[in-house]
This record gives structure tokens, C-alpha cells and sequence, in this order.
């Protein structure tokens, strides 16, 4: 009742896009719900065929189910924090497709932050992912968006979901601080799920995917795609190197900077220049070490050499000198 009446409310402002937007879903939702048909009542079956082993009778848009019951599996299966981030950046992307929602008011201007209050486009503009739904690349994107997030949820962050909310949240500021770098860029969704991505990347490189449909690419390779089909498609890749530079730098101080052996406590500036003068001076010193020992092994050998010629010369004159045998 409430659909139709809101379907009749929208017909009577002429928003026939709204109309059939609602229909469809009303039909959806009948056709999923659909029950199948009674079996009619008559003769059995000939032929011998049992009841049982007759093939049940099905409502004419019951074979519907097939269509919409996956996605629906699939969307109840998922992690909540990807469920709930995935659905609000679909939502979202209604709403503007069909001007529920005007994208001046969700895109992300200091100005309007500032002075206005109006806070929810630090949210909105990372989750509006264009008003073309019926793009194949929107969806595309929405696909990468949904398994990275998907992925990192169950597997790195199964445990730690404030650590997963954690990464979201960090890489969202890192964006917000390099958006001042390219201030026309006032949605930053693309760069958003390239961050994700090279976080999926890197945990995950080895790892042969399916890019497109097509081929078969290592996944160490997806974020580096994902720029190139922006590239094609868009014609700028800018968004996503920043979404790669804000991935890296996050990744380095979560997971490489806490590996690396650091000291306990760092040395004043005048330890810092006695340590390197000291380490200029020992290679001058190894060298001069090196020349000495190089110089004793030579006079070593010519002093052998001058002993060895000598004993030589001593044997010949002893032969000379002795009388020869009878």
C-alpha cells in the first residue's frame, strides 16, 4: 500500500522515472514472492507416470527467482561493514539518478563544510560512485569495491573489525589531505577503492584473478588496471594515483614501518657527527691497513726471491771448485 500510494504521489508530480522505478521493484518484490501455481484438478497423469514423478507446475514469473535469489544470497552472506558501505553508495546513486538527490549538496567543498556545518560530505563523497547505473563500468567499479572490501573484511580484519573501520577511516583522511593537491576534485569514491584495491593487492599478490572477464592478470596488477581503464575511460588518471599514494602510505606505517629495527632512543646531534666522522675515518685507516700489508707481502716475496738466487749461486760455485772424479 505504501509503494503504490508513493507510486501514485509521483505519477502526480510527473516524475514518470520515479514511477517506473517503483514499479519495477513492486514487480520484483511480487515476482520473488510469487507461490507456485496449484496443481489443477483432473485426471492423473497417463502413461503411467505417478504424480510424484510429474514436474511440478510453476506461476509464470516464478522462474524469476533464479535471477534474483543469487545476488540476494550474496548480498545476505557478506560482512556487515560491507554490506552496509556498499549498499549506501548504490542507494546513493539512485537517489541522484534520478534526482531525488542533487550532487551539489553531497560533493565535498571546505567552504560549505566550514561555514555551513554541513558535515555529512566527508561521508557522501566517498561513497557516491556516479549517477550512471546503467553503465557497465559503474558496475564494474562497484564489483571491485564490493571484493576488496569483502575480501579484507573476512580474511585480514576477521577478527579486529575496529581495525578494518580503522583502515576506512585513516585512508579517507589521507585522501581528504591529498585532494588539496588537485582541489578540482570534489568526489573522492575512484580514489577511494583504488586505495582498497592496492590494500588487496599487496596482501594478496601472488594470487591469479579474473580482470574483466577476460584474462587472467596477477593480482599484485589490479590497481595498476584499474588506472588504466580510468585512463581510457575518463582520460585522467590522476584520482587514481592518489588513491595508489594514500594505499602506500598507509600500508608502509601499518605494516612495513613496525617490521623495521629501529633504536630505542635516537642520538643527539653531536653523537650523530662523532658517528659519521668515525665512519669516514675507518675506511682511510682500512686502506692504509690494507697498503702496509700489501707492502710487507711484496718485500717478503723479492727478500725470498734474493735468498732463494743466492743459495742457487752458492751450489754452482761449490760444483765448480770441487775436483772432478778420477
Amino acid at each position: 500500500g505504501i509503494a503504490m500510494a508513493a507510486l501514485a504521489r509521483s505519477m502526480s508530480r510527473g516524475r514518470r522515472r520515479h514511477a517506473a522505478l517503483l514499479l519495477c521493484c513492486v514487480g520484483l518484490a511480487l515476482c520473488s514472492d510469487a507461490p507456485p501455481a496449484p496443481e489443477p484438478k483432473g485426471p492423473k497423469p497417463e502413461l503411467g507416470i505417478s504424480a510424484e514423478q510429474a514436474p511440478p507446475r510453476r506461476a509464470l514469473l516464478a522462474g524469476l527467482r533464479h535471477v534474483v535469489e543469487p545476488p540476494l544470497k550474496a548480498f545476505r552472506e557478506a560482512p556487515p561493514i560491507t554490506r552496509s558501505v556498499v549498499s549506501a553508495s548504490v542507494l546513493l546513486s539512485l537517489l541522484t539518478s534520478t534526482r531525488v538527490v542533487d550532487m551539489r549538496s553531497i560533493c565535498f567543498s571546505e567552504m560549505e563544510v566550514l561555514h555551513r556545518g554541513e558535515w555529512w560530505r566527508f561521508v557522501t563523497t566517498f561513497l557516491f560512485m556516479g549517477d550512471q547505473m546503467f553503465s557497465i563500468f559503474y558496475w564494474m567499479q562497484i564489483y571491485h569495491f564490493w571484493e576488496c572490501l569483502k575480501m579484507l573484511e573476512l580474511v585480514k580484519y576477521h577478527w579486529e573489525p575496529s581495525g578494518f573501520i580503522k583502515m576506512i577511516v585513516s585512508c579517507a583522511m589521507l585522501l581528504i589531505g591529498l585532494k588539496q593537491l588537485r582541489r578540482e576534485a570534489i568526489f573522492l569514491s575512484a580514489p577511494l577503492v583504488t586505495t582498497f584495491m592496492y590494500m588487496y593487492s599487496r596482501e594478496y599478490q601472488a594470487q591469479p584473478i579474473n580482470f574483466m572477464g577476460f584474462f587472467q592478470i596477477r593480482c599484485g596488477w589490479l590497481p595498476w588496471m584499474q588506472m588504466l581503464q580510468d585512463l581510457l575511460q575518463t582520460g585522467d588518471a590522476v584520482p587514481s594515483m592518489l588513491g595508489l599514494i594514500a594505499g602506500h602510505i598507509y600500508y608502509y606505517c601499518e605494516e612495513v614501518a613496525p617490521r623495521l629495527l629501529m633504536p630505542h632512543k635516537l642520538p643527539s646531534l653531536a653523537e650523530f657527527l662523532q658517528t659519521g666522522s668515525a665512519q669516514v675515518a675507518k675506511p682511510a685507516s682500512e686502506e692504509e691497513k690494507e697498503s702496509s700489508e700489501t707492502d710487507s707481502h711484496t718485500d717478503g716475496e723479492e727478500s725470498s726471491e734474493d735468498s732463494g738466487d743466492d743459495q742457487v749461486e752458492a751450489e754452482e760455485e761449490e760444483q765448480s771448485t770441487s775436483p772432478a772424479p778420477q
